[in-house]
């Protein structure tokens, strides 16, 4: 102890600043290092939980446009058999509307014969 009182080291305020130092560093591990930390690791784990839902919403996404891809083509699929068969349907109508219109005109010349053999035969 001679030693260090011969250096110009005094004990009672050496004692005192490791203590004051102690003291120091569990109050700023308590209140400053521990808050931190946690709020690093909490957002550590909230960015882990968000890169999580983003690869499962690109996920969602690709199969949606997946879906929406198919359903386009099946749209437009059914769309072109639709006007195929109204076109299929509007050409029978036109077919049996010619062919209706070719026997009303068969019968009016038939009948304009009858008439016109009356007339001569009066």
């Amino acid at each position: 102890m001679k030693f260090l009182g011969d250096l110009g080291i005094d004990i009672k305020l050496l004692v005192a600043q490791i203590i004051n130092f102690g003291l120091l560093l569990w109050l700023l591990k308590k209140f400053l290092y521990e808050p931190f930390i946690k709020r690093i690791e909490s957002d550590e784990l909230e960015l882990k939980h968000a890169e999580c839902e983003h690869e499962q919403l690109t996920k969602e996404e690709d199969v949606f446009r997946m879906q929406k891809d198919i359903e386009t083509r099946e749209a437009r699929r059914k769309a072109t058999e639709i006007i195929q068969e109204a076109e299929d349907l509007a050409d029978k109508i036109k077919q049996k509307a010619r062919i209706e219109v070719e026997e009303e005109k068969k019968a009016v010349i038939a009948q304009i014969h009858a008439r016109l053999k009356e007339l001569e035969n009066e």
